[in-house]
């Protein structure tokens, strides 16, 4: 048994299958359609989130964990002996991270908790999820893996692409003629998250394939050792595209590791169908 357990919640994008047989505790987003709420991953597959998506007039909305969803999962490693570690969605795109530590000031051995920002998601958060549960496997303690991470995290670049400017539009983010010219024009955003863990836009490409081209070009600008690391490829319902994608990392840039997986309802509610986004480590601005 390791003497660390890694908690996190669904934002990740591992699968509930993966994180489950590896023993990561997971506590969940919550979505809320018009008609009714879900938690994302315990009651909602991500196939049934984008037939709803389709299907819904009005974008949903997403809710943090309670620092009750944590408390609960923290209490289980610490009954089991279990120093833990929670590795959450960034504090920039939720108060997941505000939730976690909340629960941690409710038990009485606050030392055996770390908390950890992500100052990510999707699978940025998931490749340090992937991480911390190696490392927990190895045998090392909470605070080596919490220095680990603030490592990782220093180097960790994330660039993607959106299929249609739609799902920003009905969140807010951008006008709705802004995103009828954009569609018009064929014109696709690439986005960015930044050091403190938001979203920001980065340039904008004309045409899908463009855009995913740009990506491959940035990665080769910014990467650093692309040989020697793992790099995750999510998707939102586009995986022969991230196939292809991840391929080409493999010829190009000869990586290691390529970890492929779909991004779930959390993100997915804000992107939209035809998301592909890649995570690096190698040199921030």
């Amino acid at each position: 048994m390791n003497k660390v357990k890694i908690i996190t919640d669904t934002a990740c994008d591992l699968t509930m299958e993966f994180l489950t047989a590896q023993g990561i505790g997971v506590v969940p987003m919550t979505i809320n359609f018009p008609e009714r709420s879900y938690r994302d991953g315990f009651d909602l597959s991500r196939d049934e989130f984008y037939r709803l998506l389709g299907a819904s007039h009005k974008l949903p909305t997403t809710a943090q964990p309670t620092p009750g969803d944590f408390l609960q999962e923290i209490q289980k490693a610490l009954a089991a002996g279990e120093e833990t570690v929670v590795i959450t969605i960034s504090s920039g795109m939720s108060g997941t991270y505000e939730s976690a530590l909340l629960a941690r000031e409710q038990v009485d051995r606050k030392e055996k908790i770390g908390v950890f920002d992500s100052r990510t998601a999707s699978l940025g958060q998931g490749l340090m999820v992937l991480k911390a549960q190696e490392m927990a496997a190895a045998g090392l303690g909470k605070n080596e893996i919490m220095r680990e991470l603030t490592k990782i995290r220093s180097r960790l670049c994330s660039v993607f692409t959106l299929d249609t400017l739609e799902y920003l539009q009905k969140g807010g983010r951008i006008s709705r003629v802004q995103a009828v010219m954009g569609d018009v024009l064929n014109i696709k955003p690439i986005l960015e998250v930044d050091k403190e863990g938001r979203i920001v836009p980065r340039e904008k490409a004309r045409g899908r394939r463009r855009a995913i081209k740009r990506l491959l070009e940035i990665m080769a600008a910014e990467g650093r050792e692309l040989y020697n690391q793992l790099v995750t490829v999510g998707h939102s319902r586009c995986e022969e595209e991230a196939v292809a994608f991840a391929e080409e990392l493999k010829k190009l840039y000869n990586v290691k590791e390529v970890r492929i997986g779909e991004i779930s309802s959390t993100v997915g509610t804000h992107t939209g169908p035809g998301c592909l986004v890649v995570f690096f480590q190698g040199d921030r601005a």
